[in-house]
């Protein structure tokens, strides 16, 4: 694995087998060949910019044939890719691009208005070709770096975890965890900011296999299902709320798959064994592990009914993996430590953050020279080698599969004037069957309107973070309930009451009876009082999977077949529900009425 790169595996796809199929999009094909071609082209007009090796690219594309040929151009060029989001608040995308000193952002057409100003060189990747696309000079090694990921940081801002080429090769080559190859058809479902795409995209075309690239915009669960029959996916990456979604709605979707792997949170052992009962020739696969290990850590196939927690399993191919105490000494087998990890998929560090890097990669006491990162994780092994997963050993949290530092909302919400203290847990027992940040703040002055100034907090964070990372309940406490040792007891902070309506629109009652109905399905969704029809969804703490929840919740309780959930995100309102529930009936009646006519005419 020494020499082995993400191009030149690539490199050697395209030799095999140039005019397979490497990409399908919108009924749309693009073979190796040709993604090969483009990406050379894409490389050379980064040259001519002075990007070269160990320079970073920041990347700003929709899931589009675009995206991959600019991941794949950018390391033609010999640089790293900067994954971002367009949806990501303008001080944090600039932030980040000046961080990681990127002096290049690629993008396209659809996301060229989103951004703000920004002071790099913006370059479309639909441009002009470059007039020479000979393909360029190698250079590089299996330990040059290929990209940056941002996760989120408990100091107030996000951490960049640098990774080399080789924690990608050691994650989809010559590995047995899984099975990669030209006889699969991976999803590219996983946004680009999250790190399992580098298992969905880098799974199927270094291995020869097709990559399904998963139209741009919200997630409708129905529309996933169609996806998944009609591209006939076979190996298919889920978070574990998506997953739990997918199962508890159309489990039988799963059944063309040959290959599941889930994750990114602890998985529900009643859904995994739904899953086995539905479809035993499926392979039902946990995938665990941090970014700071490229991925994937360890992986549990599934192979019969799970009793207890799902365990995570033993280490892929190429991972070391130690379960310690806190003076770095093995734990007797069965008894729970802190796991440590370290191999080839290890991140090089933090960028430019030399001081936390040593903190969190430590010198492996037990391979002289090599080094280990401190996970934080509580697990156990049992006798057969197979850990289980027990909790965070500090605070940090996943909400919908994003690993999030409460720190850092803790932060954001501090740096505003009027708060003196605050903090940030995750609940489930706020939302019903969701996982969600609650915040609780103490304010240096008493509020007149706490609901006010919750207001105000949501708004403020929702121009500083992603929206992930905005909680969904703000609780105003006079002081918080302290420890004996006078510590903040977070375990008697109290569960948040139905919310006040906390938006600074002017509050309009609903005037149908749809309206009424979607806006108690909002209401009770987000657990909140009240919904006027101009509220928008994710303004007052919804998210993407909450919104999946609500969509498939109104096609049973109107009777109708809720139109695709990219309508619903253009405007995210029960006034604009409403009236798009309202306009696809009547076409769906009309339509009903012009088929009678025809039935009428053949009698």
């Amino acid at each position: 694995m020494k020499d082995v790169t993400i191009t030149g595996l690539f490199a050697d796809r395209v030799r095999c087998a140039p005019d397979a199929t490497a990409l399908r999009f919108r009924g749309e094909e693009m073979t190796y060949r040709q993604l090969d071609l483009r990406a050379e082209h894409l490389a050379h007009r980064l040259r001519d910019l002075g990007v070269g090796p160990e320079d970073i690219v920041g990347v700003c594309v929709e899931r589009s044939f675009e995206m991959i040929v600019a991941l794949l151009g950018v390391l033609k060029a010999g640089a790293a890719y900067l994954p971002l989001h367009p949806d990501e608040p303008a001080p944090r995308l600039r932030f980040m691009l000046d961080h990681a000193d990127a002096r290049v952002l690629l993008t396209h057409r659809p996301v060229l208005g989103q951004l703000p100003d920004l002071d790099v060189t913006v370059l479309d990747v639909d441009g002009p070709e470059a007039p020479d696309a000979t393909p360029l000079p190698y250079r590089g090694s299996a330990d040059g770096l290929a990209y940056v990921r941002y996760t989120s940081g408990s100091t107030g801002h996000p951490k960049a975890v640098a990774v080399p080429h080789r924690g990608v090769v050691r994650l989809v080559h010559d590995t047995g965890w899984i099975e990669f190859g030209p006889g699969e058809t991976f999803l590219q479902l996983c946004a680009l900011t999250f790190d399992p795409s580098e298992f969905e995209i880098w799974g199927a075309l270094l291995s020869g296999g097709c990559l399904v690239i998963h139209p741009p915009g919200p997630l409708s669960l129905p529309e996933l299902a169609e996806c998944l029959r009609r591209e006939k996916i076979t190996t298919l990456w889920l978070t574990a709320g998506l997953f739990h979604r997918m199962v508890d709605r159309h489990v039988d979707s799963l059944g063309g798959l040959r290959q599941l792997v889930a994750g990114g949170d602890v998985l529900s052992p009643a859904h995994v064994n739904r899953v086995r009962r539905a479809h035993p020739k499926v392979r039902m696969v946990n995938g665990y592990g941090p970014t700071e290990n490229t991925c994937f850590t360890t992986s549990h196939t599934v192979t019969r009914q799970i009793r207890g927690t799902v365990p995570i399993g033993t280490p892929i191919s190429g991972t070391r993996v130690y379960i310690l105490d806190e003076g770095l000494r093995p734990v007797p087998e069965g008894e729970w430590g802190e796991l440590y990890t370290g191999g080839a998929g290890l991140a090089r560090g933090y960028l430019h953050r030399p001081e936390l890097t040593q903190r969190r990669f430590l010198p492996d006491p037990f391979l002289p020279g090599e080094r280990m990162y401190r996970v934080g994780d509580v697990v156990r092994r049992d006798w057969s080698g197979v850990m289980e997963f027990r909790g965070r050993a500090d605070d940090q949290v996943k909400i919908a599969g994003h690993r999030i530092e409460p720190g850092e909302v803790v932060a954001a919400l501090t740096d505003q004037p009027g708060v003196s203290e605050a903090v940030v847990i995750a609940r489930e027992d706020v939302t019903p069957g969701e996982k969600v940040l609650v915040a609780y703040v103490v304010a240096e002055l008493p509020a007149e309107n706490p609901a006010d100034l919750a207001t105000e907090l949501r708004r403020a964070l929702r121009h500083r973070l992603p929206r992930h990372m905005v909680p969904a309940a703000f609780t105003m406490l006079p002081e918080f309930p302290l420890t004996r040792a006078g510590k903040i007891d977070r375990s008697a902070l109290p569960v948040p009451k139905l919310m006040p309506r906390a938006i600074g629109t002017a509050y309009e009652s609903p005037r149908t009876p749809v309206e009424t109905k979607l806006a108690d399905v909002f209401a009770d969704a987000l657990a909140v009082e009240q919904v006027g029809i101009h509220d928008d969804f994710f303004a007052i703490g919804g998210n993407s999977l909450i919104a999946a929840d609500v969509l498939a919740r109104l096609r049973g309780e109107l009777a109708v077949d809720v139109p695709a959930a990219r309508l619903f995100f253009e405007n995210p309102t029960v006034a604009g529900l409403a009236e798009t529930v309202a306009t696809h009936t009547a076409s769906s009646t009309e339509a009903s009425d012009e088929d009678h006519e025809g039935d009428r005419a053949c009698d």
